[in-house]
């Protein structure tokens, strides 16, 4: 079973762009790039900058810059700043963004060695139609110092497991991560794949077949290569159209997409390297926005983290946080005042409790989703039990008529049992109940 809701906006249509890679669900009507709330903090690099161009009418940014340093660079981050309101992007294959005010950061998904005194060229895009010159352009490098990243901004290991076993019942019907899915399942989004429902139609399966192409060859047993120009055809098509695309004719004539996706994460040999991209592309789009609202709007307990990080699997970046903002208005905060915990005395209970409902409300409204409504139950009956921080073994054993009312249709999802540790079971016998 794969529910999601995807949601397309965009600014402009990058000319000139070969395959421009997107989220999922990037913003609708908002920056499509947002600050993360875990980034390597990294000490600067020798290094000097020969080309520094944005031209507008192309939408179109390239930085070339030479490293001067005594080391080679091996995962190089491209800071910079752009003028006020506008949004930076576009990822290039092997980068992705975040954005905090007016300054741009570029960090590698996979890692890149510039050789001492070699030139790497970087392009980037904009919402801009103005030519401009970058501010303050910053190169950094873990071969030149590194400090941690900021840590406690997330959920703890366990947590995450937890919150993952949840969201793959909703998803897959059974706790365990399922890797090697994929299916047409008829929803106009192409084929449907791997842990997080990545889908071919919408921008993030290519996001992490590109990945996986960065660390393994066909040469070396990557059966997906193949693939890359029919998922580019496809994209393209996606951007430039602003729409799902349903078709797999690109990716059928060049093989069998789904037993080799299965194969890629059933080999033991491509396995680790499969599995790596689909968690860092699921982190990318889903965990790290997830945890970076969570930061912004004071929510500290695991079960809220938890509840949008769900959320941002099922609705997408942009349908999240219309809902958040949706929220915060029926708390009384339609100025959208950030942290909200704590504004006009405003509990992270109470906030929650209407998060949910709103979420409830958005499945309920829509004749396609409407079957995925029990899942946001689960998040209601751990707020009412008080398990906030996951510690509790619990089990989805409840359905959103038991919460809400018998207006709602069953969802049908398998009962499971699931222990703090992220291990789980199948109970042998259970009474659907919100408390």
């Amino acid at each position: 079973m794969r529910e999601r809701r995807m949601e397309w906006s965009w600014g402009a249509v990058f000319l000139g762009v070969a395959a421009a890679l997107t989220g999922c669900a990037p913003d609708t009507g908002e920056a499509k790039a947002i600050p993360l709330t875990e980034q390597q903090a990294l000490a600067a690099c020798s290094y000097v900058i020969t080309t520094n161009t944005y031209v507008g009418a192309d939408w179109w940014g390239t930085l070339v810059f030479k490293n001067t340093g005594t080391a080679a660079m091996t995962s190089p981050t491209i800071a910079f700043g752009v003028p006020s309101g506008v949004v930076c992007d576009y990822d290039e294959p092997g980068w992705t963004h975040t954005q905090s005010g007016t300054t741009c950061t570029y960090s590698r998904t996979s890692g890149l060695t510039v050789a001492v005194n070699a030139s790497y060229t970087f392009y980037y895009s904009t919402s801009s139609s103005t030519s401009f010159t970058a501010a303050n352009v910053s190169i950094s490098d873990p071969s030149c110092g590194s400090t941690p990243p900021p840590t406690g901004t997330g959920l703890s290991a366990n947590q995450k497991k937890v919150s993952e076993d949840l969201t793959s019942i909703w998803e897959n019907d059974t706790p365990n991560i399922d890797y090697a899915y994929s299916e047409n399942i008829q929803d106009g989004r192409g084929y449907t794949n791997g842990r997080a429902g990545f889908c071919t139609g919408t921008g993030d399966a290519i996001q992490v077949i590109q990945c996986y192409v960065n660390l393994r060859s066909a040469a070396n047993g990557n059966l997906m290569a193949k693939y890359m120009s029919g998922l580019t055809t496809i994209n393209n098509r996606f951007l430039s159209t602003g729409e799902d695309q349903a078709s797999t004719a690109e990716l059928d004539s060049v093989g069998n997409w789904r037993a080799d996706w299965a194969t890629s994460y059933n080999n033991t040999t491509t396995r680790a390297d499969f599995k790596s991209c689909q968690d860092q592309i699921s982190d990318k789009l889903y965990y790290t926005p997830a945890m970076t609202e969570a930061a912004k709007w004071g929510l500290t307990q695991a079960l809220s983290k938890a509840a949008l990080y769900d959320a941002f699997i099922n609705h997408g970046e942009s349908g999240a946080r219309s809902m958040i903002r949706s929220a915060n208005t029926a708390l009384g905060n339609s100025g959208q005042v950030a942290p909200v915990i704590g504004y006009n005395g405003i509990t992270e209970n109470a906030w929650l409790q209407k998060f949910l409902e709103k979420r409830r409300d958005v499945l309920a409204s829509d004749s396609t989703w409407i079957d995925a409504v029990d899942r946001v139950a689960a998040y209601e009956k751990l707020r009412r039990k008080g398990n906030w921080d996951l510690g509790t073994a619990f089990r989805n054993d409840v359905r959103a008529r038991d919460c809400w009312g018998t207006t709602y249709p069953a969802s049908g999802y398998t009962v499971r049992a699931i222990n703090p540790d992220g291990t789980w079971s199948t109970p042998a016998s259970y009474t659907y109940s919100c408390q």
